[in-house]
């Protein structure tokens, strides 16, 4: 059983890395900063992977974390959200070539350069 989850941890990196990104990560991160979508919603989104009363109520929770937010803080946790994420890209992979070439789109290789330069 361990085997098996550690083949999919290790396959996961490469599933995400197909494309501009992981759309999974992608659509759930939109999903639960957009303060248009009510917590009935979310929870219809999750549904699949709400097994129990309790994380109901913790997914209920984190969602109203950030339903209190400002307009301004969800737009900031968007952009370092994808700063994070494309600079864990680029940095995982050594060569700039390989990494614009194979694994980043343009507009990733741009928030990569943004995120060098904020650093």
């Amino acid at each position: 059983m361990k085997c098996v989850i550690a083949l999919m941890l290790a396959a996961l990196p490469l599933y995400c890395y197909a494309g501009s990104g992981c759309p999974f990560v992608e659509k759930m991160v939109k999903t639960t900063l957009n303060s248009n979508v009510s917590t009935a919603e979310y929870i219809d989104v999750l549904k699949h992977y709400i097994n129990d009363e309790r994380t109901e109520l913790a997914v209920v929770e984190f969602k109203n974390c950030f339903l209190s937010q400002s307009e301004e803080t969800l737009r900031n946790v968007v952009e370092m959200m994808v700063i994070s994420i494309s600079s864990y890209l680029l940095f995982k992979i050594t060569l700039w070539e390989l990494a614009g070439s194979k694994f980043l789109t343009n507009e990733g290789k741009a928030t990569d350069i943004y995120a060098l330069k904020v650093i």
